[in-house]
């Protein structure tokens, strides 16, 4: 149960509700949990506890979002007001917390919910970056749209985001990644991450552009956390997010399952893990300025668990959720299953955590090397992990005609 939590989120329970009733064999006996219909393998009444869990958790893991990038976003309006190193590193410091709290919610991809359907995901998180479409790089220092004011005269909330992928997916303008640049300039550091200085914002050239470009940017990204986090929220009486939970339930269940699966495989196994490690690029790496690749991958994992065991704790520690998670809704279709999934992710979830840092060393380092073979051995129990997660959609016959 939960140890600190105000209620379980209710806006959803009428959809839920419609919608298991919808999908039995009667529409007659309207219950919060209708009997699971015969030949359905899983239960509905853990169905619901965890559909509703889900969107609990989607809403405090985006509130906790939010609540770190306004830090954040504090600390670069008292860096405008008191440019300086201490100020910067404090910047920096808290883009570092931010990004952690953030990289928890990318659970929430790849599953028809507000992240993707909003079609806020560009402007958030899109990688790599061109560094010389935003900014002076070391073989260009006249580069980018800082420093080009005949080209680009307005630099704001509206006109930024209309730049993002202009021309090319390469061609950040916005998001995590653009700020990181800003913050930490390009990385030719062996030893640690790109070392940009302060003075970038005072005296180099165009600086008062690139302080402007830095402070739009991150207030840009605070709206759109906002945006996604409001369509979460349980205040929220105007709507769901999107049509989530209008869709029958075994099209959610599936979705969720299938988003795991996508983030899991798709993207920390083969683009932010073997992509990097083939081409031992620092362009392949996902937060390749600031060093903290290790942190996302872990972030991530720590994602998919809150939605897996339905578990939830904020980075204050005021908000823990205890509740159904999807692990608890295989196992009443099949509990061999069930405990295959956990122990595959935690076995993936374990050598995620032992890969080590900084990640771009990782990648570099000899052929055959302990570095290298961690990082393939972590792809490989990824990919188990999320074939166990494909046994499970089969037990739980998710594909069958009419779920």
């Amino acid at each position: 149960m939960m140890a600190a939590y105000l209620s379980m989120n209710t806006r959803f329970i009428s959809f839920l509700a419609l919608c298991f009733a919808a999908s039995s064999t009667t529409f007659a006996d309207f219950e919060p949990f209708p009997p699971t219909p015969p030949g359905q393998p899983y239960s509905n009444e853990v169905a619901h506890q965890t559909l509703s869990n889900y969107s609990d958790l989607a809403w405090e893991m985006y509130s906790d979002s939010v609540r770190e990038i306004i830090r954040f976003n504090m600390a670069i309006y008292a860096f405008r007001k008191d440019p300086g190193p201490e100020s910067f590193e404090e910047a920096k410091r808290l883009w570092i917390q931010a990004r952690k709290v953030y990289g928890k919610t990318e659970a929430f991809r790849f599953s028809e919910t507000a992240i993707d359907e909003l079609e806020l995901e560009i402007f958030i998180n899109a990688w790599p970056v061109d560094e010389s479409y935003i900014d002076y790089t070391r073989s260009d220092p006249n580069s980018g749209i800082i420093n080009h004011p005949e080209q680009y005269p307005k630099l704001n909330s509206v006109s930024i985001p209309k730049l993002n992928e202009a021309g090319g997916e390469a061609n950040i303008a916005t998001g995590w990644h653009a700020i990181e640049f800003l913050l930490w300039g390009q990385d030719f550091n062996a030893d640690g991450p790109g070392e940009r200085s302060w003075t970038d914002y005072t005296t180099a050239p165009n600086a008062d552009r690139r302080m402007t470009y830095l402070v739009t940017i991150t207030e840009v990204l605070r709206s759109h956390l906002v945006a996604i986090a409001d369509s979460w929220s349980p205040f929220n009486y105007d709507g769901t997010p999107g049509e989530f939970f209008l869709r029958r339930p075994s099209r959610i269940i599936r979705t969720v399952l299938r988003g795991l699966s996508a983030l899991a495989g798709r993207e920390i196994a083969s683009e932010r893990l073997a992509t990097a490690l083939r081409s031992r690029s620092q362009e392949d790496e996902h937060s390749c300025f600031s060093d903290t690749t290790h942190n996302d991958l872990v972030s991530n994992m720590e994602g998919i668990e809150s939605v897996l065991f339905g578990t939830f704790t904020s980075a204050s520690g005021k908000v823990v959720i205890e509740e159904a998670g999807f692990y608890d809704l295989i196992a009443t279709a099949d509990s061999e299953i069930a405990e295959n999934v956990k122990n595959q992710f935690h076995n993936a979830q374990k050598l995620i955590s032992a890969i080590p840092t900084p990640f771009d060393q990782s990648i570099m380092a000899e052929e055959g090397g302990p570095e290298r073979q961690a990082i393939q051995t972590a792809v490989a129990a990824v990919w188990e992990f999320v074939y166990t997660l494909s046994d499970a959609e089969e037990a739980m016959q998710l594909s069958a005609k009419g779920r």
